[in-house]
């Protein structure tokens, strides 16, 4: 019998506040509360605080404290980069399967004369770093490729896109929300990086961008001098902190997820094959626990809704795409028929999940598959 507990598999949409964070950000918002411009004692306290953050990201992350701006998260941090970056007459390279915040923008910018070429992954979800460079023009200014896809899970080449734009002389930035916490990565030939923290069991509403050193970006908040300049407004020093935190757990225990992560999407695999239920998992490079599966003549929005009628939550598509029922953007753009994208489901699977959650979560699959078939 199913238990009456809500069971989480969306993971990739946003993960659970780590209790450790929660408790940390109460205790902040107890006992800093004063504004960090300030100049009294309340106020450098808080001032400190975000500082003191700012040192440890810096850290984790081996760069410069002068190349962190803290944000409201990954979609303001795309914003900033591509609106500070590209002016009239200029070129930019991008995907065709970026998250919203990237895709739609830089669909607007056309309208103020800026130039977009959109790169469409393979059949495999991923993006060919010889493709980004045939697109190469004489006034490029910026390259924008996602580190991982948010609705496929695969892992783009960074590396190697980087190193082309860096060639090239021209500027990089990876929308990187995904992939944070999960993976190590290196800043190298990176200008631009964007992270968002309730990817990493942190806080909503409170993210960074990372930019390189003698890189002029203009703001587009405007009004105080907060983050050197960069983005106006009283900074969340609570959010800030949690951030810190749960990055660093992230950071130092992403071998011990992995491996967890890495054995239940097995077993939940197994699981499948044993009840002979028949699905695709689309996609090569993924992310561990990242699953877009196909379960063939089964519209995915059906399953959802079903899914969630007995309290397990799984995502048609991405979050931020959430409510359509027109089939995944990323799936099509890899070339997939639309009448197998809108079959398809994304199930990701955290470090809280366990083997009876799995357990469950098969045997609702299998009653509404065979139900919804009949």
């Amino acid at each position: 019998m199913l238990s009456n507990k809500q069971i989480y598999f969306d993971v990739a949409a946003t993960t659970p506040i780590d209790q450790e964070v929660l408790d940390l950000i109460h205790l902040v918002n107890k006992n800093c509360f004063g504004n960090p411009s300030s100049t009294h004692q309340h106020g450098q306290k808080s001032h400190n605080l975000i500082e003191k953050s700012r040192i440890s990201i810096a850290k984790t992350l081996n760069c410069k404290t002068s190349e962190i701006i803290f944000t409201s998260g990954g979609s303001e941090s795309n914003n900033h980069v591509l609106k500070g970056i590209l002016k009239k007459g200029d070129h930019l390279i991008t995907s065709s399967y970026e998250h919203p915040s990237i895709l739609k923008l830089a669909k607007k910018l056309r309208s103020k004369d800026i130039e977009v070429s959109f790169i469409k992954p393979d059949s495999s979800g991923l993006i060919n770093p010889k493709k980004i460079e045939r697109k190469i023009k004489h006034n490029t200014k910026l390259i924008s490729i996602m580190y991982v896809n948010n609705e496929i899970g695969s892992i783009n080449q960074i590396n190697k896109i980087s190193k082309i734009s860096k060639n090239h002389g021209i500027l990089f930035h990876t929308d990187a929300v995904q992939i944070i916490g999960k993976k190590n990565i290196t800043l190298t030939n990176i200008d631009f990086m964007s992270i968002g923290a309730h990817k990493f069991y942190g806080p909503k509403g409170i993210g960074l961008l990372f930019i390189r050193n003698g890189i002029n970006l203009t703001p587009i908040i405007e009004g105080g001098g907060q983050e050197n300049g960069q983005r106006a407004g009283t900074e969340n020093v609570s959010y800030i902190s949690g951030m810190d935190l749960a990055l660093k757990k992230a950071i130092h225990d992403f071998e011990i997820n992995n491996k967890k992560i890495l054995i239940l999407e097995k077993y939940f695999l197994n699981k499948l094959n044993e009840y002979k239920i028949k699905y695709r998992i689309n996609g090569l490079n993924r992310l561990p626990g990242f699953l877009n599966i196909t379960f063939f003549n089964i519209k995915g929005n059906d399953l959802l809704i079903n899914l969630d009628m007995k309290n397990i939550s799984i995502s048609y598509g991405s979050a931020c795409s959430s409510g359509s029922v027109n089939a995944p953007i990323a799936l099509l753009e890899t070339g997939m028929p639309e009448n197998e994208a809108k079959c398809s489901v994304r199930i990701s699977i955290g470090k809280l999940i366990n083997e009876t959650e799995i357990n469950e979560l098969v045997i609702a699959l299998n009653e509404i598959i065979n139900r919804i078939k009949k």
